[in-house]
C-alpha cells in the first residue's frame, strides 16, 4: 500500500484525533508531492522537457536494458515505427525536426546511441564494436516494436551502424534511410583503397589517440561543440536554447571518450585494413528500399560514396542536398524531410493533414 493511500492516512489521523480538514489537506499535499516526484522522474532529460514545451505533440522517454547495456529512447507520435540513430558527436535530439515532421502518422523513436546521452557507457573499447552494438540495437528494436518491421534511419556513425544492421538482419526492417554515411564495411574499403577518403579521414587517427586525460586537458568537449554546432547556432539553424542542449550533451569528457571509442574499436590503421574486414562478413546486397542523403558541402566522405554504395543495395535512391554540410538531418530540415517523407511513401512527402 502506498503512502498516498487514503485508508493509511485516515487510520493514522483518526488514531491521533486529527480533524477531517487536516486529513484532506494532508491528502492533497501528499498527492502533490507524489505527482511532483513522478514528473521529475519522467522528465530527467532536459531535451525532453524542451521538446514537450516547443513540440506539437507529447514526447516520452524510457530505457531498454540496464547498466552499461542501457539504451535511452525518446518517442512521439503514433503509427508504423521509425527508429532513428544519431552519430558523433550528438544525441537523440539531432532528430527533433524529423520527429516533429512525421509524428502525426509515424511512431518516431530516437535513441541515444551507446555511450551518448543517457544511454549506458561501457568502459571497454571492445564494447563499441559494430557487431556488438548491432546486437544491442536488435534487442532494442525487438523491445520497442515487438513483432513489427521498422524503418531504420541513421546519421554518421548511426548510419554506418544502420547499414550494417540491415545487411545482418534485413528481415527486421521495412526500409532503411541513411544520412551522410556509408556502410561500415564500405567505409573500411574506402579507407583501404581510396586516397581521397584517406585525406578526408585524417582526423580519425587524431581522435583515436585521445584518452580521458587528454580529452579533459585539451578541452575537447568545448572544441567539438564549437566545430559541430557553433556555425549552426550562429546562423540560426539551431536556436540558442537548442545549442545549450547539445552543449550539455557533449560537456562530459566520459561521453566524448565513449564516442571516440567507436573509432578506436572499429577502424584499424589505414595500411592495416584487410579487404575482408568489416562486419557482417557475408556476400549479398540489401534488397529493401534504401535512401542515402548527402550534403554537397560535406567533406567527411569521398565523392565516390554514392556510386560505391550501390554495390551494397539493389534498390538504392540517392539524393544530394545543395549547400548542406555533414549535419544533413537539421541543416535544411525542409529539404531533408521532403526526401524522407517521399521515401516513407507519404502523399506529397508529408503526413496527411499536416
Amino acid at each position: 500500500m502506498t503512502l498516498s493511500s487514503p485508508s493509511v492516512i485516515d487510520e493514522y489521523c483518526n488514531k491521533k484525533g486529527v480533524s477531517m480538514r487536516i486529513i484532506e489537506l494532508a491528502r492533497r499535499l501528499i498527492a502533490a508531492l507524489v505527482a511532483g516526484l513522478s514528473t521529475v522522474a519522467a522528465a530527467a532529460d532536459p531535451a525532453v522537457i524542451h521538446a514537450n514545451r516547443v513540440g506539437s505533440r507529447p514526447y516520452t522517454e524510457g530505457f531498454i536494458g540496464k547498466g552499461d547495456d542501457r539504451i535511452h529512447y525518446v518517442s512521439t507520435g503514433e503509427g508504423p515505427p521509425v527508429i532513428l540513430v544519431h552519430g558523433f558527436p550528438s544525441f537523440w535530439y539531432a532528430w527533433f525536426d524529423q520527429m516533429e515532421a512525421f509524428g502525426a502518422c509515424r511512431r518516431m523513436i530516437a535513441i541515444d546511441a551507446p555511450g551518448a546521452g543517457l544511454s549506458g557507457r561501457p568502459a571497454r573499447d571492445a564494447d563499441y564494436r559494430v557487431a556488438r552494438i548491432a546486437r544491442q540495437l536488435d534487442r532494442t528494436i525487438a523491445a520497442l516494436a515487438p513483432g513489427q518491421k521498422v524503418t531504420l534511419v541513421g546519421h554518421d556513425w548511426g548510419g554506418a551502424l544502420a547499414w550494417s544492421y540491415a545487411l545482418w538482419k534485413p528481415q527486421r526492417l521495412d526500409r532503411l534511410a541513411v544520412f551522410s554515411a556509408p556502410p561500415y564495411d564500405l567505409f573500411l574499403e574506402m579507407l583501404a583503397d581510396d586516397q581521397a577518403q584517406r585525406a578526408a579521414s585524417v582526423y580519425v587517427p587524431r581522435l583515436q589517440a585521445l584518452n580521458r586525460e587528454s580529452i579533459e586537458r585539451l578541452k575537447v568537449p568545448s572544441t567539438l561543440f564549437e566545430t559541430a554546432y557553433g556555425r549552426a547556432i550562429s546562423e540560426g539553424v539551431l536556436t540558442a536554447e537548442e545549442g545549450e542542449l547539445f552543449r550539455g550533451a557533449l560537456s562530459d569528457p566520459a561521453a566524448i571518450d565513449a564516442g571516440v571509442a567507436w573509432y578506436r574499436a572499429n577502424i584499424p590503421p589505414f595500411d592495416a585494413i584487410s579487404p575482408r574486414g568489416g562486419w557482417p562478413r557475408r556476400a549479398g546486397t540489401i534488397t529493401m528500399p534504401v535512401l542515402l542523403i548527402e550534403g554537397s558541402e560535406d567533406k567527411t566522405f569521398a565523392p565516390t560514396l554514392a556510386k560505391r554504395a550501390r554495390a551494397k543495395a539493389e534498390n538504392l535512391t540517392t539524393a544530394m542536398l545543395p549547400g548542406v554540410g555533414h549535419w544533413t538531418p537539421f541543416e535544411d530540415p525542409q529539404a531533408a524531410n521532403a526526401l524522407l517523407g517521399a521515401f516513407l511513401g507519404l502523399p506529397d512527402g508529408r503526413c496527411p493533414g499536416s
